[in-house]
Protein backbone atom coordinates (compact mmCIF):
# COMPACT_ATOMS: atom_id res chain seq x y z
CA UNK A 1 0.00 0.00 0.00
CA UNK A 2 3.21 2.70 0.69
CA UNK A 3 4.37 1.68 -2.47
CA UNK A 4 1.25 2.46 -3.95
CA UNK A 5 0.85 5.87 -2.64
CA UNK A 6 4.08 6.51 -3.36
CA UNK A 7 3.57 6.51 -6.69
CA UNK A 8 0.09 8.43 -6.91
CA UNK A 9 0.72 11.93 -7.79
CA UNK A 10 -2.40 14.65 -8.21
CA UNK A 11 -0.31 15.84 -11.63
CA UNK A 12 0.27 12.45 -13.37
CA UNK A 13 -3.71 12.21 -12.51
CA UNK A 14 -4.60 14.96 -14.26
CA UNK A 15 -2.40 15.19 -17.00
CA UNK A 16 -4.34 14.78 -19.45
CA UNK A 17 -6.53 18.13 -18.54
CA UNK A 18 -3.65 19.95 -17.53
CA UNK A 19 -1.50 19.13 -21.36
CA UNK A 20 -5.13 21.11 -22.87
CA UNK A 21 -4.64 24.28 -20.11
CA UNK A 22 -1.14 24.60 -21.31
CA UNK A 23 -0.03 24.99 -24.90
CA UNK A 24 2.61 27.22 -24.44
CA UNK A 25 5.29 24.87 -25.98
CA UNK A 26 3.15 23.91 -28.84
CA UNK A 27 1.26 26.32 -30.20
CA UNK A 28 3.19 29.40 -29.41
CA UNK A 29 2.80 32.14 -32.25
CA UNK A 30 -1.32 31.06 -32.83
CA UNK A 31 -3.53 33.87 -33.31
CA UNK A 32 -6.96 33.69 -31.94
CA UNK A 33 -10.07 33.41 -34.03
CA UNK A 34 -12.33 36.86 -34.19
CA UNK A 35 -14.44 35.09 -31.73
CA UNK A 36 -12.32 34.14 -29.71
CA UNK A 37 -11.68 38.35 -29.20
CA UNK A 38 -14.95 38.72 -28.24
CA UNK A 39 -16.77 39.02 -25.24
CA UNK A 40 -17.52 35.77 -23.87
CA UNK A 41 -20.19 36.62 -21.14
CA UNK A 42 -22.92 35.30 -20.58
CA UNK A 43 -22.11 32.51 -22.38
CA UNK A 44 -19.39 31.71 -19.79
CA UNK A 45 -19.88 32.48 -16.54
CA UNK A 46 -16.96 35.38 -16.37
CA UNK A 47 -14.56 37.14 -18.85
CA UNK A 48 -11.67 38.90 -17.97
CA UNK A 49 -9.33 41.44 -19.74
CA UNK A 50 -6.13 42.87 -18.21
CA UNK A 51 -3.94 45.19 -19.40
CA UNK A 52 -0.38 45.68 -17.89
CA UNK A 53 1.99 48.41 -18.79
CA UNK A 54 5.39 48.55 -17.57
CA UNK A 55 7.14 52.31 -18.12
CA UNK A 56 10.53 53.43 -18.44
CA UNK A 57 12.88 54.58 -15.61
CA UNK A 58 13.05 58.44 -17.19
CA UNK A 59 9.33 58.73 -16.11
CA UNK A 60 7.44 59.44 -13.27
CA UNK A 61 5.68 56.41 -13.14
CA UNK A 62 6.01 52.14 -12.57
CA UNK A 63 3.51 50.34 -13.95
CA UNK A 64 0.05 50.51 -14.64
CA UNK A 65 -2.73 47.23 -14.18
CA UNK A 66 -6.06 47.41 -15.59
CA UNK A 67 -8.60 44.48 -14.96
CA UNK A 68 -12.11 43.98 -16.38
CA UNK A 69 -14.02 41.50 -14.61
CA UNK A 70 -17.93 40.48 -15.87
CA UNK A 71 -18.74 37.87 -13.57
CA UNK A 72 -17.11 36.00 -10.11
CA UNK A 73 -14.24 33.37 -11.49
CA UNK A 74 -14.70 32.03 -7.74
CA UNK A 75 -11.06 32.39 -7.07
CA UNK A 76 -9.43 33.96 -3.52
CA UNK A 77 -9.68 36.65 -4.97
CA UNK A 78 -13.72 37.56 -5.11
CA UNK A 79 -15.53 38.26 -1.94
CA UNK A 80 -19.29 37.77 -2.79
CA UNK A 81 -19.63 39.84 0.94
CA UNK A 82 -18.17 42.56 -0.48
CA UNK A 83 -20.31 42.95 -3.22
CA UNK A 84 -23.16 44.44 -0.78
CA UNK A 85 -26.95 44.68 -2.26
CA UNK A 86 -25.64 43.55 -5.82
CA UNK A 87 -25.93 39.96 -7.11
CA UNK A 88 -22.79 38.28 -7.44
CA UNK A 89 -24.00 36.74 -10.99
CA UNK A 90 -24.18 40.55 -12.07
CA UNK A 91 -21.06 42.12 -11.20
CA UNK A 92 -18.55 43.61 -13.01
CA UNK A 93 -14.90 44.55 -11.09
CA UNK A 94 -13.38 46.86 -11.84
CA UNK A 95 -9.67 47.28 -10.33
CA UNK A 96 -6.85 49.90 -11.68
CA UNK A 97 -3.65 50.35 -10.01
CA UNK A 98 -1.35 52.80 -11.25
CA UNK A 99 2.28 53.18 -9.21
CA UNK A 100 4.29 56.20 -9.77
CA UNK A 101 7.47 57.54 -7.91
CA UNK A 102 6.91 58.26 -4.49
CA UNK A 103 2.84 57.89 -5.01
CA UNK A 104 0.40 55.89 -6.46
CA UNK A 105 -3.49 55.78 -7.33
CA UNK A 106 -5.61 52.59 -7.19
CA UNK A 107 -9.42 51.55 -7.63
CA UNK A 108 -11.56 48.51 -6.55
CA UNK A 109 -15.62 48.42 -7.19
CA UNK A 110 -18.06 46.03 -8.32
CA UNK A 111 -20.23 47.48 -10.55
CA UNK A 112 -23.96 46.38 -11.80
CA UNK A 113 -23.49 45.09 -15.24
CA UNK A 114 -27.74 45.39 -15.40
CA UNK A 115 -27.51 49.37 -14.05
CA UNK A 116 -24.03 50.88 -14.68
CA UNK A 117 -22.32 48.63 -17.39
CA UNK A 118 -22.83 49.31 -20.88
CA UNK A 119 -21.09 46.03 -22.81
CA UNK A 120 -22.27 44.12 -26.01
CA UNK A 121 -21.55 40.46 -26.14
CA UNK A 122 -19.93 39.25 -29.04
CA UNK A 123 -18.05 42.30 -29.30
CA UNK A 124 -15.16 44.16 -27.17
CA UNK A 125 -17.36 47.24 -26.02
CA UNK A 126 -17.30 48.36 -22.45
CA UNK A 127 -18.62 51.85 -21.32
CA UNK A 128 -18.64 52.84 -17.66
CA UNK A 129 -19.62 56.27 -17.02
CA UNK A 130 -17.28 58.86 -17.64
CA UNK A 131 -14.78 56.29 -15.87
CA UNK A 132 -14.12 53.53 -18.55
CA UNK A 133 -14.26 53.00 -21.97
CA UNK A 134 -12.66 49.89 -23.64
CA UNK A 135 -13.94 49.25 -27.25
CA UNK A 136 -11.76 47.72 -30.10
CA UNK A 137 -10.93 44.34 -32.41
CA UNK A 138 -8.22 42.18 -32.79
CA UNK A 139 -5.03 44.11 -32.96
CA UNK A 140 -6.29 46.86 -31.90
CA UNK A 141 -8.05 48.54 -28.61
CA UNK A 142 -8.98 52.21 -27.97
CA UNK A 143 -9.11 52.31 -23.76
CA UNK A 144 -10.02 55.40 -21.90
CA UNK A 145 -9.45 55.59 -17.82
CA UNK A 146 -10.82 58.41 -15.57
CA UNK A 147 -10.47 58.64 -11.73
CA UNK A 148 -11.41 62.03 -10.95
CA UNK A 149 -11.08 61.73 -7.47
CA UNK A 150 -7.36 61.47 -8.13
CA UNK A 151 -6.65 64.33 -11.10
CA UNK A 152 -5.97 61.18 -13.04
CA UNK A 153 -6.83 60.62 -17.20
CA UNK A 154 -5.59 58.29 -19.08
CA UNK A 155 -5.95 57.42 -23.05
CA UNK A 156 -4.44 54.13 -24.48
CA UNK A 157 -4.00 52.55 -28.09
CA UNK A 158 -2.87 48.96 -27.74
CA UNK A 159 -1.73 47.39 -30.92
CA UNK A 160 -1.23 43.55 -30.55
CA UNK A 161 1.69 41.99 -32.25
CA UNK A 162 0.85 39.09 -34.62
CA UNK A 163 2.33 36.03 -32.72
CA UNK A 164 1.03 34.82 -28.99
CA UNK A 165 2.03 32.75 -26.65
CA UNK A 166 0.81 31.09 -24.14
CA UNK A 167 -2.71 29.53 -25.19
CA UNK A 168 -4.66 27.53 -22.48
CA UNK A 169 -7.30 26.29 -24.63
CA UNK A 170 -9.92 23.89 -23.08
CA UNK A 171 -13.05 25.18 -24.99
CA UNK A 172 -15.99 24.13 -22.29
CA UNK A 173 -14.62 24.57 -19.47
CA UNK A 174 -11.23 27.68 -19.48
CA UNK A 175 -9.61 29.76 -22.83
CA UNK A 176 -6.58 31.94 -21.95
CA UNK A 177 -4.27 33.81 -24.03
CA UNK A 178 -1.88 36.48 -23.70
CA UNK A 179 -0.67 39.10 -26.26
CA UNK A 180 2.36 41.40 -26.95
CA UNK A 181 1.93 44.32 -28.27
CA UNK A 182 2.67 48.58 -28.07
CA UNK A 183 1.01 50.80 -26.64
CA UNK A 184 0.78 54.87 -27.27
CA UNK A 185 -0.39 56.42 -23.60
CA UNK A 186 -1.48 60.02 -23.28
CA UNK A 187 -2.00 60.44 -18.96
CA UNK A 188 -2.37 63.75 -17.10
CA UNK A 189 -2.25 63.00 -13.43
CA UNK A 190 -2.41 66.51 -10.98
CA UNK A 191 -0.13 68.71 -12.57
CA UNK A 192 1.96 65.95 -14.48
CA UNK A 193 1.86 64.24 -17.87
CA UNK A 194 2.73 63.20 -21.50
CA UNK A 195 2.96 60.77 -24.00
CA UNK A 196 4.56 57.73 -24.01
CA UNK A 197 5.02 54.67 -26.33
CA UNK A 198 6.06 51.57 -24.61
CA UNK A 199 5.69 47.60 -24.97
CA UNK A 200 2.10 46.29 -23.47
CA UNK A 201 0.23 42.83 -22.26
CA UNK A 202 -3.03 42.17 -23.31
CA UNK A 203 -4.74 39.23 -21.46
CA UNK A 204 -7.79 37.63 -22.38
CA UNK A 205 -9.68 34.82 -20.10
CA UNK A 206 -12.94 33.58 -20.00
CA UNK A 207 -14.67 30.17 -18.48
CA UNK A 208 -16.68 28.26 -16.10
CA UNK A 209 -17.34 29.11 -12.77
CA UNK A 210 -15.28 26.79 -10.19
CA UNK A 211 -16.77 28.21 -7.18
CA UNK A 212 -18.70 24.80 -6.22
CA UNK A 213 -15.62 22.77 -7.13
CA UNK A 214 -13.95 24.47 -3.86
CA UNK A 215 -10.60 23.93 -5.62
CA UNK A 216 -8.47 27.17 -4.57
CA UNK A 217 -4.99 27.50 -5.58
CA UNK A 218 -2.37 27.53 -3.41
CA UNK A 219 0.34 29.01 -4.70
CA UNK A 220 0.05 32.03 -7.47
CA UNK A 221 3.01 33.99 -8.49
CA UNK A 222 3.31 35.79 -11.74
CA UNK A 223 6.11 38.21 -12.88
CA UNK A 224 6.84 40.80 -15.72
CA UNK A 225 10.05 41.97 -16.66
CA UNK A 226 10.97 44.80 -18.86
CA UNK A 227 14.20 43.59 -20.69
CA UNK A 228 16.14 45.12 -23.22
CA UNK A 229 15.84 44.70 -27.32
CA UNK A 230 18.55 43.45 -29.30
CA UNK A 231 17.06 44.99 -32.47
CA UNK A 232 14.80 48.28 -31.43
CA UNK A 233 15.20 51.19 -28.81
CA UNK A 234 11.98 50.13 -27.55
CA UNK A 235 12.25 47.46 -24.83
CA UNK A 236 10.80 44.13 -24.91
CA UNK A 237 9.13 42.07 -21.76
CA UNK A 238 9.78 38.59 -20.16
CA UNK A 239 6.73 37.09 -17.85
CA UNK A 240 6.87 34.56 -15.76
CA UNK A 241 4.35 32.28 -13.80
CA UNK A 242 3.97 29.91 -11.42
CA UNK A 243 0.94 28.36 -10.14
CA UNK A 244 0.01 25.20 -7.57
CA UNK A 245 -3.08 23.49 -6.49
CA UNK A 246 -3.60 21.62 -3.52
CA UNK A 247 -1.36 19.13 -2.18
CA UNK A 248 1.34 20.62 -4.28
CA UNK A 249 -0.11 20.07 -7.17
CA UNK A 250 2.16 22.44 -9.93
CA UNK A 251 -0.27 23.32 -12.50
CA UNK A 252 2.49 25.58 -14.50
CA UNK A 253 6.10 26.68 -13.78
CA UNK A 254 6.98 28.36 -16.97
CA UNK A 255 7.84 31.42 -18.64
CA UNK A 256 9.07 33.55 -21.91
CA UNK A 257 11.12 36.23 -23.17
CA UNK A 258 9.93 38.69 -26.34
CA UNK A 259 12.40 41.23 -27.13
CA UNK A 260 10.70 42.20 -30.25
CA UNK A 261 7.90 41.06 -32.59
CA UNK A 262 10.29 38.52 -34.18
CA UNK A 263 12.11 37.07 -31.26
CA UNK A 264 10.90 34.77 -28.25
CA UNK A 265 12.33 32.11 -26.51
CA UNK A 266 10.24 29.81 -24.34
CA UNK A 267 11.38 28.92 -21.01
CA UNK A 268 10.26 25.63 -20.10
CA UNK A 269 10.13 26.01 -16.59
CA UNK A 270 10.18 29.17 -13.66
CA UNK A 271 12.08 28.96 -10.34
CA UNK A 272 11.54 31.21 -7.75
CA UNK A 273 12.96 31.08 -4.19
CA UNK A 274 12.19 33.26 -1.22
CA UNK A 275 15.20 35.29 0.34
CA UNK A 276 13.42 37.67 2.70
CA UNK A 277 9.78 37.87 4.03
CA UNK A 278 7.48 40.77 5.47
CA UNK A 279 4.29 41.28 6.70
CA UNK A 280 1.14 42.77 5.33
CA UNK A 281 -2.62 42.84 5.88
CA UNK A 282 -4.91 41.74 2.58
CA UNK A 283 -7.94 42.92 1.24
CA UNK A 284 -9.84 41.21 3.81
CA UNK A 285 -7.55 42.70 6.58
CA UNK A 286 -5.92 39.37 7.05
CA UNK A 287 -1.86 39.39 7.80
CA UNK A 288 0.23 37.70 4.89
CA UNK A 289 3.83 37.07 3.82
CA UNK A 290 4.71 38.78 1.05
CA UNK A 291 8.18 38.03 -0.79
CA UNK A 292 10.29 41.68 -0.07
CA UNK A 293 13.57 40.08 -1.88
CA UNK A 294 13.96 36.50 -3.96
CA UNK A 295 15.45 34.75 -6.34
CA UNK A 296 14.00 33.55 -10.05
CA UNK A 297 15.07 31.10 -12.39
CA UNK A 298 13.51 30.35 -16.11
CA UNK A 299 15.29 27.62 -17.99
CA UNK A 300 14.91 26.79 -21.59
CA UNK A 301 16.23 24.50 -24.05
CA UNK A 302 20.26 25.56 -24.22
CA UNK A 303 19.89 28.60 -22.10
CA UNK A 304 18.57 30.12 -18.81
CA UNK A 305 18.19 33.22 -16.92
CA UNK A 306 18.65 33.64 -14.01
CA UNK A 307 18.54 37.06 -11.61
CA UNK A 308 17.60 38.60 -8.14
CA UNK A 309 14.86 41.01 -7.35
CA UNK A 310 13.82 43.21 -4.75
CA UNK A 311 10.21 45.01 -4.06
CA UNK A 312 10.70 48.59 -4.72
CA UNK A 313 6.96 49.33 -3.99
CA UNK A 314 4.13 48.78 -1.03
CA UNK A 315 2.09 45.75 -2.13
CA UNK A 316 -1.20 47.07 -3.10
CA UNK A 317 -3.86 44.79 -1.67
CA UNK A 318 -6.09 45.08 -4.89
CA UNK A 319 -6.64 41.15 -4.82
CA UNK A 320 -8.86 39.73 -2.04
CA UNK A 321 -5.82 37.22 -1.05
CA UNK A 322 -3.47 39.04 -3.22
CA UNK A 323 -0.64 41.73 -4.19
CA UNK A 324 0.87 43.68 -6.27
CA UNK A 325 4.20 45.22 -6.48
CA UNK A 326 6.95 46.55 -8.62
CA UNK A 327 10.38 45.51 -8.47
CA UNK A 328 14.02 45.60 -9.15
CA UNK A 329 15.91 43.32 -10.61
CA UNK A 330 19.60 42.14 -11.57
CA UNK A 331 20.42 39.07 -13.79
CA UNK A 332 22.44 37.13 -16.47
CA UNK A 333 20.82 35.18 -19.68
CA UNK A 334 23.24 32.11 -20.24
CA UNK A 335 22.77 31.09 -24.04
CA UNK A 336 25.30 30.87 -26.31
CA UNK A 337 26.97 34.02 -24.46
CA UNK A 338 26.04 35.57 -21.16
CA UNK A 339 24.41 38.39 -21.20
CA UNK A 340 23.46 40.75 -18.47
CA UNK A 341 20.01 42.14 -17.86
CA UNK A 342 18.90 44.36 -15.45
CA UNK A 343 15.78 47.48 -14.53
CA UNK A 344 12.37 46.64 -13.23
CA UNK A 345 9.41 44.27 -13.15
CA UNK A 346 6.22 43.61 -11.73
CA UNK A 347 4.32 40.92 -9.86
CA UNK A 348 1.49 39.69 -8.81
CA UNK A 349 0.97 37.04 -6.18
CA UNK A 350 -1.37 35.35 -3.89
CA UNK A 351 -0.15 36.36 -0.37
CA UNK A 352 0.60 33.58 2.37
CA UNK A 353 -2.11 34.12 5.39
CA UNK A 354 -0.39 33.88 8.97
CA UNK A 355 -2.32 31.12 10.74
Amino acid sequence: MAEIRSRFSPRRALMPILGLLDRSSTAPCQRPEPAEDGTRFPDFSWDLRTIILLLPPEVPLRFMNLNLLLGLTGAPFDRSEALGDLDPHDAFDLQFCLEGRGRAVSYKCYHSIARELSYRPGVVEFRLGERLRFDGAWPAYEIRYRQPEAQLSLSLHLDSWQGFHWWAKAPRFYSHYTSFGRCRMEWQWESEGGVLELPALHDHGWGKNLLPLRVPLKIFRYEVLRVPSRTEKADGLAISLWTEGPLGMKLKQSGLLRRDPEQSQITTRYECRVLEWEIFDNYAGAPCRVPRRWLGRQIASGARFEYEAQRSTEPRALLGDGFLCGFDYQGVWRGAAAEKLEGEGYSEQMGFLLR
